[in-house]
């Protein structure tokens, strides 16, 4: 060991002895600070307090008097006061200088609290947040308050208020702690986000701000617009082709652009310690980078074709940044073709590396054998990429020294589908944390509503907050204060019963989430019992919220199942209506012999492509005497406007096309005078590329509705599926749902114009005619 080591180790054994010491001399303080609802201490803080110190300080007294009905004074340090003081923040009865060295917090946000004979003192490090943040962590560790929700705080009543408190420092792990807020917040959803010690909202707001363009930030730095026509050269190669979607990192006019860029954005910085100010250099959200000489042979060299030469660029910009603005920093993506570490560079320090591992298994924690991605996920699912996110992120935190995580623990292609992803979300993070991250944003829907909003919200909280805590037991802990302890029992079954079934399907969790019809049924059995022993109304409605998935999935199956008389047949005959240039009327044919035969396509994400295209598409059914009516037509999924013609006669004409990711669209009505026997169903696809069968997003399991069929409304809905219904269009309004699939428009179109109606529409089964 060297001399320096050896005077390292005393200077540390020595500081431990210290805080061991200091530690059990206040381990035995008890503060009495409320007896008989009456307050025995005065809250202090200085006479030019910061903003944050006087919001711990009115928090703090706020807590105090709902746990014990005493008011709590506040006053400044210059006041008379009695003889026991809770002090907060720095004051002319305490400072930094005077806390013992092993009790003085070292991270940006980081506090001490402090018994000293009968008073309490809770001091930030750094910053006036960590004084802040020093008193939520005292109301939740030694008094028991939790912050549950927006405006659900779990308070403890007692009149004498006893606490035991020993000295402890904590500097809070991460030093970056998002979510993506709801466009539309509940009342109130910041004081809930201040309380749970979220500095950042989404990527551009809260402490942790960016600068300029938030994030995929290539085509605000060089506007293609601007630049492309003229100088191609400065973006990216791709198949000896020059192309916008990204840059050209070797060139440098780019570079000199980029900078230019970079530094206005980063002068908009201002000096308040109080906040991390970031500048973005992040690639574009596609899977082009360049592949012209210059790349490439960076590329090679580096080992990683992409973050080879985009870390060069990064540091170059960086280095410029940091002459002028070196409190700014600047930041990059490892996302997709850019996950993989350089061999050779290190980032600058001033770099954030921002990893985003969005080829993960979403259902098994990094540390566990990752299954492939499946053809629903976006990027090169023919690469291994998926199965190598731990390994790159160990890579990046040795050569980094700040390293954010961007994580993804719901679904995207529908925010209403069970994901199991909540102990593997919970692992990750502990992972993300021992493995060196100091920072971590997990992406979520931007709506209130979806998928265990707030029971995953809390969960990611605390563990960003202490990512060694027991998940179960913070899942378990928002159970019974959100939902009420016996309604607690089926939500906590069902949670396990979700994780549990997917486990045994040995398949990836991709953005499809979990549908299996045995799984519906038992969940929506459990979660009703889950409804009956909800103790209020108030907790009843939190339950609604939560079964939202189930009975999400329960109406997907009975579209066109529930009352189903006529499924036709998945073979229609087909004329083609090339490029609406084939202007003849067709919808009075009954001979098809000349007509070509084809197979209803599955819908994919290239629907366009993937169906048969405009023109007319026709089909035999057949109407008994047990069809009693009205009677309907559903067809699944449609791309392009449609017409409905039944024996040559219109039914209904130019129909929208579907909407969103599945193109679903509306019920149609029947004329309701069919007489009994054989018809003709013509359906006339214009702008688009026809109708389809509805994907099963990697769930082999699950079970909807014929392409196209033929339902009787006469028919009425099972109890079961009725709630659901009624259920589904009360709690979604009430929850405040603004969208079923990825987006930031405002309101879904998908949400309003089509779930909600043809929920109401399913409704009328069995109400007569």
């Amino acid at each position: 060991m060297t001399e320096l080591g050896k005077a390292w180790t005393i200077t540390t054994l020595y500081a431990l002895i210290l805080l061991v010491a200091h530690t059990s001399a206040q381990a035995a303080s008890e503060l009495v600070l409320a007896e008989a609802g009456q307050a025995r201490y005065a809250i202090v803080i200085a006479e030019e307090a910061a903003q944050q110190e006087q919001q711990a300080a009115d928090e703090l007294a706020y807590f105090l008097g709902e746990m014990t009905g005493a008011r709590f004074p506040v006053v400044t340090d210059d006041e008379t006061v009695g003889e026991r003081l809770i002090v907060l923040g720095e004051t002319s009865r305490k400072s930094l200088d005077d806390i013992p060295p092993p009790l003085r917090p070292e991270a940006w946000e980081g506090f001490v609290i402090l018994p000293e004979d009968d008073d309490l003192y809770i001091l930030g490090g750094q910053i006036p947040r960590g004084t802040l943040y020093g008193v939520y962590d005292f109301l939740e560790q030694e008094l028991g308050v939790r912050f549950v929700a927006p405006q659900v705080n779990h308070v403890p009543q007692r009149t004498t208020l006893r606490v035991a408190v020993e000295a402890r420092r904590y500097d809070p792990p991460f030093e970056y702690r998002a979510h993506h807020p709801p466009v539309q917040a509940r009342a109130g959803y910041n004081d809930w986000m201040h309380r749970s010690r979220i500095n950042s909202l989404a990527q551009g707001y809260g402490s942790v701000r960016r600068l300029g363009a938030m994030i995929h930030t290539f085509a605000a730095l060089v506007p293609p617009k601007q630049y492309f026509a003229e100088q191609p050269e400065m973006f990216a190669m791709v198949d000896g082709k020059r192309t916008a979607d990204s840059f050209c990192l070797t060139h440098p006019q780019t570079l000199r652009v980029a900078t230019a860029t970079a530094r206005k954005w980063a002068s908009q910085a201002d000096s308040d310690p109080s906040k991390k100010w970031i500048v973005e250099i992040g690639q574009n959200d596609t899977h082009v980078y360049c592949q012209c000489t210059a790349c490439a042979a960076i590329g090679r060299e580096e080992g990683a074709p992409f973050s080879g030469p985009l870390i060069r660029f990064v540091n170059a910009v960086a280095r410029e940044i940091g002459k002028d603005h070196p409190h700014v920093l600047v930041e990059t993506f490892a996302y997709i073709t850019s996950e993989a570490p350089p061999r050779k560079t290190r980032p600058e320090p001033n770099v954030v590396i921002w990893f985003a591992p969005i080829l993960k298994d979403n259902g098994r924690p990094l540390n566990q054998s990752q299954k492939r991605a499946g053809p629903w996920m976006p990027g090169p699912v023919d690469k291994p990429l998926a199965t190598k996110s731990l390994t790159y992120l160990r890579g990046w935190a040795g050569i980094t020294r700040h390293l954010y995580i961007w994580d993804y623990p719901p679904s995207f292609a529908d925010f209403l589908v069970p994901f199991p992803s909540l102990w593997a979300t919970a692992e990750n993070i502990r992972i993300f944390h021992e493995t060196g991250a100091t920072g971590y944003f997990p992406q979520q829907p931007n709506t209130d509503g979806t998928e265990m909003r707030y029971l995953r919200n809390y969960m990611l909280n605390q563990l960003m907050w202490r990512p060694r805590r027991d998940p179960r037991a913070v899942v378990e802990e928002f159970c019974q204060l959100y939902y009420g302890p016996e309604a607690a029992r089926p939500i906590l079954k069902y949670i396990d019963l979700l994780h549990d079934a997917w486990r045994k399907e040995d398949r990836f969790l991709g953005w499809g989430g979990y549908r299996d019809d045995a799984f519906i049924t038992t969940a929506d059995r459990v979660l009703a019992q889950a409804t009956a022993l909800a103790p209020t109304p108030e907790h009843r409605a939190r339950v609604a919220e939560f079964r939202l998935p189930i009975w999400r999935l329960m109406l997907t199956q009975a579209f066109g199942n529930a009352g189903k008389v006529i499924s036709l047949p998945e073979q229609w005959w087909y004329r083609p209506d090339h490029d609406g240039k084939d202007t003849a009327p067709q919808h009075t044919t009954t001979d098809f012999d000349r007509w070509n035969r084809v197979p209803i396509a599955e819908l994919s994400p290239q629907a366009a492509a993937a169906g048969h295209g405009p023109g007319w598409y026709g089909a035999r059914f057949e109407i008994s005497e047990t069809h009693r009516g009205p009677l309907a037509l559903h067809v699944a999924a449609m791309q392009g406007t449609w017409d409905v013609y039944v024996d040559g006669q219109p039914v209904a004409t130019e129909l929208p096309s579907g909407l969103e990711r599945y193109h679903e669209v509306n019920y149609v009505p029947l004329p309701g005078d069919l007489p009994v026997g054989s018809h003709t169903l013509m359906i006339h696809v214009r702008n688009g590329s026809g109708f389809f069968k509805l994907p099963r997003l990697q769930n082999p399991n699950f079970t909807t509705a014929d392409p196209v069929t033929i339902v009787d409304l006469s028919q009425p809905l099972s109890p079961d599926l009725r709630t659901a219904a009624e259920g589904f269009l009360s709690a979604s309004e009430n929850a405040g749902i603004t969208r079923i699939f990825y987006g930031y428009t405002l309101p879904d179109a998908y949400l309003e114009k089509l779930v909600r109606p043809k929920i109401r529409f399913l409704l009328q089964h069995g109400q007569g005619k």
